[in-house]
């Protein structure tokens, strides 16, 4: 019997560790630090750090990636996803592949940014009011489509340049592109 309460109490120690370092570790991964730490992801930071809600402009919400590029609508989805992305980051950055600026590029001109239409909840989650007083009636009208599903729009659709300012400029240049 007492083997067994130790069994019990050596098994709930290695879980409760083996948690903890789990969610410190989700934490870690989720910074700006982290995910810029790739090559690939320059460009990314650069243009999120001087972008609306970067790290130049004051006042504004400094958004982590993790907070455009993952669902907010519930734990397992995002863990689900944040687990599906960085195996699908860390093997294109380990193999060269969809790891070059004229992919980016390419990716961005077909007007597929990484930001799934899934994933506004991130954008929700700090606007909570986006129709409200100092809106313009155009934003208001093209709002309420959205909120009652009249629009297959989201928010990125408007607001591409919120999250990076003008990446697809500076992708451009990088490439030496003329589009």
């Amino acid at each position: 019997m007492v083997k067994l309460v130790y069994g019990f109490i050596i098994g709930g120690v290695v879980v409760l560790v083996f948690s903890l370092v789990t969610a410190s570790q989700f934490e870690r991964t989720s910074t700006v630090k982290f995910c810029s730490s790739c090559h690939e992801m320059t460009v990314f930071n650069d243009t999120w750090s001087e972008g609306p809600h970067g790290l130049v402009h004051q006042g504004a919400i400094r958004a982590k990636c993790t907070d455009c590029h993952l669902p907010h609508t519930g734990v397992l989805r995002y863990i689900g996803a944040k687990i599906y992305y960085g195996i699908n980051d860390y093997l294109a950055h380990v193999t060269g592949k969809k790891a070059t600026t004229k992919h980016w590029l390419e990716h961005w001109e077909g007007k597929k940014p990484y930001v799934h239409k899934a994933y506004v909840s991130g954008c929700k989650k700090c606007h909570k009011e986006i129709i409200g007083n100092g809106v313009p009636i155009k934003a208001i009208l093209a709002h309420k489509a959205y909120l009652i599903g009249e629009t297959k729009k989201n928010c990125v659709s408007c607001h591409h340049m919120v999250g990076h300012g003008d990446v697809l400029s500076v992708l451009r240049e990088k490439t030496g592109s003329k589009m």
